[in-house]
């Protein structure tokens, strides 16, 4: 079977995800698309918003597409889980024959630096969207480029995917109320009320 993992705090979820997991589901022959909600990124300090929390948002996002399991796999470790660690998980549960792995490409150019980078070489092929989009052809081209140039480098599968989006979680959290339109509607209600409450600025 062919399976993909897409990971992520999801802190809130906005369109550029919803964005990602169609762009990947019309492009990749995939039995399973694995929307991974982490306990914890273990880059950050803490989440906003508790894990339980976010994965019900994505439950609510993803129910209307086909092979799509939204899991707490990381959620139920309770701390910070790695790549390495949940990659494994899913490899012995479903035994692919490939597994893919969605990321931006600012995490790709440093994976170097993950735990057990020479295991995911091994396991993974590696589907990388631009991070921030710049509405500009040249932006994305040397940015595709650098993915591969970095990919052939290192002896890395992986695809680059044509899928760009403006904003970050980090922004959208900070005025929610002008990015409102930013995340999905069937959501939007509970996630603005619950950052209320946080008292973000």
């Amino acid at each position: 079977m062919n399976l993909a993992i897409f990971g992520g705090s999801f802190d809130p979820p906005h369109k550029g995800h919803v964005g990602i997991i169609e762009k990947v589901l019309a492009t990749l022959k995939l039995d399973l698309l694995i929307v991974l909600v982490a306990y914890q990124n273990p880059l950050k300090a803490h989440y906003r918003v508790h894990a339980q929390k976010r994965l019900a948002w994505m439950k609510d996002i993803c129910k209307s597409y086909n092979n799509v399991l939204c899991s707490d796999y990381e959620i139920l470790q309770n701390k910070p889980t790695t790549t390495k660690e949940s990659m494994q998980y899913f490899k012995d549960l479903y035994k692919p024959s490939t597994m893919y792995f969605i990321l931006g490409q600012d995490n790709f150019l440093q994976v170097l630096q993950w735990s057990c980078f020479e295991i995911l070489r091994e396991n993974l092929c590696f589907i990388v969207f631009e991070r921030i989009a710049n509405n500009s052809f040249n932006t994305t081209y040397k940015s595709q480029f650098a993915c591969e140039q970095f990919a052939q480098q290192h002896k890395l599968k992986m695809k680059y995917l044509n899928f760009s989006y403006p904003y970050a979680s980090s922004l959208i959290v900070q005025n929610l109320e002008y990015y409102q339109d930013e995340i999905p509607e069937n959501i939007r209600y509970d996630v603005i009320e619950s950052y209320k409450t946080l008292h973000v600025n």
